[in-house]
């Protein structure tokens, strides 16, 4: 009897979970269907997508010569240091090495105690005058010996003799005449000239001092030439006209002096026959061409006056080069890949469209590029904004289009 109740309780269990499972997937069913009659029905609508916001510039062609631009330091055309070829006693100098002034060339710069060179020449004058006396009596007796002889009344041996007495003294004189050149040359080294127009950089030696031959007295420069060396590239010295033949392509060179920028107009003057071999840039020299004509970018100028080119500044100089035609100037940014533009197409509706176009690039100066863009068609508008994907045609909008007078907040107080 207890086994019998035993297996009614255990059916009456599966029973139970059986019942419970049904009723389980009973009710998910039948929520399912409920869910499914009351669901809301989604339609299915276009998406419009954004139109990109750009922002743009104009494109204006050039109308002036590309800048060719380049740095250097301003160095003298010449610049030389002064020295006698002997030795000697400074005796004299000359007010422009004193006083750092200006020289003309020829003018004695320096004069060397020339005493005892004096003196040899003075004695060697005296002994040409001496033989040259004694050479006009040597003529007169010569003469007057030859008379006697042809009428017998001397000897063949006393003219030969005075013949010979002749041809001595002649030589003497040319010696000493040769040794007046040597004591006259002697006496010109104790005086150093100036070689050119200049003034004077610095000196080494003051009055009373006593020099050795080839010792630096001073140190001169030519004051009125100066010049600056400026590194050009392979590219860009292919820009500037006639620098290969002489033609002297106009510069401007500009040195900032006490936080004023100075100007002076220069022009090309040579080329170095040879690329430098780290660099491999051409060295241009650029001469000012007047330097007493310095203009400057400020109204004010300085109270000390205009400053002049001095040895050693700063100069930033630009080349003109060539004025090409079709050719506008960029932001280096907007040109993609090295020959590809962005440009802002606009239509008739709302916004424009994106235009690829390939251009020449022909010079780069900094941040800016000049490209040259051959037939560009109008009220195209270069974009300046970076775009993650550019297809030629996609919609776009202009930033300066699409502007919105703002009021500003006094406006905002007055309208209420």
């Amino acid at each position: 009897m207890k086994n019998i109740w035993g297996y009614i309780g255990v059916g009456l269990r599966e029973l139970f979970w059986i019942v419970s499972a049904g009723a389980v997937i009973f009710g998910g069913i039948a929520g399912f269907k409920y869910l499914g009659e009351n669901r809301e029905v989604v339609k299915v609508e276009p998406v419009s997508r954004p139109i990109t916001l750009v922002k743009t510039i104009d494109l204006n062609p050039i109308n002036a010569p590309l800048p060719i631009r380049g740095e250097g330091f301003v160095q003298p055309f010449r610049i030389a240091s002064l020295a006698s070829q002997v030795g000697g006693q400074v005796v004299k100098l000359h007010p422009a090495i004193t006083e750092r002034g200006i020289f003309k060339i020829g003018d004695v710069l320096v004069r060397l105690d020339d005493s005892a060179e004096r003196a040899s020449l003075t004695q060697t004058i005296a002994n040409i005058e001496g033989t040259q006396a004694r050479l006009d009596l040597n003529a007169l007796l010569l003469k007057r010996t030859e008379s006697l002889r042809a009428s017998g009344t001397t000897s063949q041996a006393t003219l030969d003799q005075v013949r010979s007495q002749k041809s001595e003294l002649a030589a003497n004189l040319n010696s000493l005449q040769a040794a007046k050149k040597s004591a006259e040359v002697a006496l010109n080294r104790k005086v150093v000239k100036a070689p050119f127009n200049g003034s004077v950089l610095s000196k080494s030696v003051e009055i009373g001092t006593v020099v050795n031959g080839g010792q630096s007295i001073a140190e001169i420069f030519t004051q009125s030439r100066m010049e600056i060396n400026v590194p050009v590239r392979e590219a860009d010295a292919a820009l500037i006209p006639g620098l290969f033949s002489g033609a002297a392509p106009v510069a401007t060179v500009s040195i900032e002096f006490a936080g004023k920028t100075f100007l002076w107009a220069a022009n090309v003057s040579r080329v170095a026959p040879n690329l430098d071999v780290r660099t491999r840039t051409l060295a241009v020299t650029v001469e000012l061409n007047d330097i007493a004509a310095i203009g400057t970018q400020q109204d004010e100028t300085l109270a000390s006056g205009a400053p002049p080119a001095m040895i050693n500044s700063f100069a930033k100089v630009v080349i003109q080069g060539i004025h090409p035609d079709d050719t506008f100037p960029i932001p280096s940014t907007a040109l993609h890949a090295g020959k590809y533009l962005w440009l802002f197409a606009p239509s008739d509706t709302n916004g424009g469209v994106l235009r690829v176009l390939e251009a020449e690039l022909i010079h780069v100066d900094g941040e800016t590029s000049y490209v040259k863009i051959k037939n560009l068609p109008k009220k195209l508008r270069l974009i300046t904004t970076a775009l993650s994907t550019a297809q030629d045609g996609m919609r776009l909008r202009d930033v300066r289009d699409d502007l919105i007078d703002i009021p500003t907040p006094l406006e905002q107080v007055a309208d209420e």
